[in-house]
């Protein structure tokens, strides 16, 4: 730093002692009253010319000058409207910068709105003719709305000698609030707080975009960015800003409980909000639809959902295939026998199904009218069969049908078939005893060999005797079916 910049600093003065000082040197320097002509004046005026402030905003107006010739020192006073703007401090301006300078920041009255008796000037030899400021001045905006002037009056500036002719211009301040214009691309909405219609320079309004429901926030932008929400927004300007929203993508999944396909109308690996889908449910062969869970219910087909989130949705389907029953087969004891020592009946089937085969049963009505259901066997996948000496040994008519169920409970049922079982006196099974039965058994008369080996051994007792045909003769002319 130069030794005249400390001295600058050091001889600062105030009050009317340092004005009576300056007017003293002036008078050395050549009079007050003489003014020197020049082609150009030298202007000092109001920098900027005009300001947009708000309340509560501090601002800095610079006093400059531009030189028509060499200058040495300056004098001014300036007026403001004190219910707009109050003075804070007046500064030195950097017109004379390099020279060791004596300065007067002047008087401040916020009350009469003045700021009176500034001066500055270079000490010792030198003058300048390069433009710069005289003075900055700090103000502050009032909570208030208008506009004041900043009126510059008693300017003087001098050469070595004598004032030079100068020119000034006044600027003006204006007071007033900052809008800020909310709009959104998409659907939502925005909240400001504070809510107001206009807001004071350096007022904080927070912002947060709310999305309508499907939507969701995604950036901001004008004279805000990013997508942090909410967001504060600082009032230094008129502001606008634009919160963007966009649609929510949803997943429609469509899982399937037994045979069967579920097609969407339309069918798109996403959905908006709101979209409408229509689900037709188609059950493969031998399969039916049921019903609908998850995110839809019942069992209208087809059904359409509305996509307003994440949705899954089961279609239900269920074998509606009942078994195929065939081959039904009955086999006997050879000879027929009503004695369960010696006869016996084997009936068989073949039964399949889609699924699985759960029961098969076999369902015998006797000749007494009589039911009788019994269980078939298996011992080959698919071959079911049932064999017994005693559930037909009773003499007479049977029919009987073969029940098969799967394992959803589809129900299959055969032909019924008609079986039957001849009584022993029968011998050629023409449905009553009569004397041709009596010459069957005599035509063996006589003969041996193991009990039951043929029908004529009417007995059982191995021998064909005369206690076959008393046996026969007991049932002589009697009708059996």
């Amino acid at each position: 730093m130069r030794d005249g910049e400390k001295m600058k600093n050091e001889v600062k003065k105030k009050g009317s002692c340092l004005v009576s000082l300056f007017l003293a040197v002036i008078v050395i320097l050549g009079g007050l009253s003489v003014l020197v002509s020049a082609d150009n004046p030298t202007v000092v005026y109001v920098s900027p010319n005009s300001l947009t402030v708000s309340a509560g905003q501090t601002f800095t107006l610079d006093i400059a000058c531009t030189p028509g010739q060499m200058i040495k020192s300056y004098e001014l006073k300036l007026s403001f409207d004190p219910s707009l703007v109050h003075a804070n401090q007046v500064t030195e301006g950097t017109i004379f910068n390099g020279y060791t300078t004596f300065f007067n920041e002047g008087t401040i009255d916020n009350v009469a709105g003045t700021i009176v008796d500034v001066y500055g000037l270079i000490l010792g030899a030198g003058m300048v003719q390069t433009p710069g400021s005289l003075i900055s001045i700090s103000f502050t905006a009032q909570a208030a709305s208008g506009t004041t002037s900043i009126d510059l009056y008693d300017v003087g500036v001098t050469n070595e000698s004598v004032y030079v002719p100068i020119t000034t211009m006044n600027g003006t301040v204006e007071l007033r609030e900052f809008t800020l214009t909310v709009s959104t691309d998409g659907s939502g909405s925005v909240t400001k707080n504070p809510d107001q219609a206009t807001y004071p320079y350096g007022t904080v309004v927070q912002l947060t975009a709310i999305p309508d429901e499907g939507w969701m926030f995604s950036t901001w932008t004008g004279d805000a960015s990013g997508s942090n929400n909410p967001i504060s927004i600082t009032m230094t300007s008129n502001k606008s800003v634009v919160a963007h929203f966009t649609q929510h993508d949803y997943i429609l999944t469509i899982q399937v409980e037994g045979s069967g396909t579920v097609s969407l109308s339309p069918n798109l690996p996403s959905y908006a909000y709101g979209a409408v889908v229509t689900l037709t449910a188609e059950p493969t062969e031998g399969w039916a639809f049921t019903y609908w869970s998850g995110d839809l219910t019942g069992s209208d087909n087809p059904e359409t959902i509305t996509i307003d989130g994440n949705k899954t949705v089961v279609a239900h389907f269920v074998d509606s295939m009942a078994p195929e029953i065939s081959g039904v087969t009955q086999t006997t004891s050879n000879p027929l026998d009503t004695d369960p020592l010696y006869g016996w009946v084997n009936v068989s089937c073949t039964v399949t199904d889609n699924i699985a085969v759960s029961e098969v049963m076999l369902c015998i009505h006797t000749p007494s009218g009589a039911w009788t259901n019994v269980s078939m066997l298996s011992t080959t996948p698919g071959v079911y069969y049932y064999r017994s000496a005693t559930a037909f040994s009773q003499a007479g008519n049977y029919t009987y049908t073969i029940v098969a169920s799967d394992s959803t409970g589809n129900d299959a049922t055969s032909s019924q078939v008609l079986f039957s079982m001849l009584p022993n006196w029968d011998i050629n099974g023409d449905g009553v005893c009569t004397i041709f039965d009596l010459v069957l058994v005599s035509n063996h008369y006589g003969e041996t060999s193991s009990n039951g080996w043929i029908r004529e051994d009417a007995d059982n007792n191995g021998t064909v005797s005369v206690l076959d045909l008393v046996y026969l003769s007991n049932h002589y002319n009697e009708m059996w079916w």
